[in-house]
């Protein structure tokens, strides 16, 4: 029998298949920085001030965007998943949340610095902070169910902890799903 991981990461190489490649970006001006709202997929986050949106985005990427030091990037993908029903059971269970953890580790983020539940755009979303062994690079990665789907915000950093950058929670914070 295959270990739950590895399904994991069948299953994700799947439905990533699946995902637009090319997505319409709206941007707006505000006093926190710039709103992103992507039209199709009915949801929007702001970024803050010094961070420069890529033209094109790696495939199966909604966003991508770095922050102007270079050194913390984010992305949005999704959404993952059939529309068979929501996905708020499966972003909770305790497998899958170790499967995303074994994708990290097998990505070389081998420790997990804080993993669990907690509330983003009204909802119960999964998140997982983890670094390489010798911290130097570290990402986090929140998986978000929405609308029967699942969408995956994560944060790249190739100099200190992802979780110490002060824009973090605030674009985290401020995602929602649009009507």
């Amino acid at each position: 029998m295959k270990r739950p991981h590895s399904l994991l990461l069948l299953l994700t190489a799947l439905l990533l298949a699946s995902c637009a490649s090319t997505t319409a970006l709206k941007i707006t001006p505000t006093q926190e920085g710039e709103r992103v709202t992507i039209p199709k997929h009915h949801l929007s986050v702001t970024l803050t001030p010094g961070w420069r949106i890529a033209k094109t985005a790696p495939a199966n990427t909604l966003l991508f965007a770095s922050a102007a030091n270079g050194n913390l990037r984010f992305v949005i993908v999704g959404p993952l998943g059939d529309n068979s029903g929501p996905k708020d059971a499966l972003v909770a269970n305790a497998a899958y949340q170790k499967g995303i953890q074994q994708t990290l580790a097998d990505g070389g983020f081998s420790k997990v610095d804080r993993a669990g539940m907690f509330r983003v755009a009204g909802v119960s979303a999964f998140r997982c902070d983890a670094s390489t062994r010798n911290k130097s690079q570290s990402i986090m990665q929140v998986h978000v169910p929405y609308n029967n789907r699942v969408w995956v915000l994560s944060f790249y950093s190739t100099g200190e902890q992802v979780s110490r950058f002060t824009a973090v929670p605030k674009i985290l914070q401020s995602l929602q799903f649009l009507p």
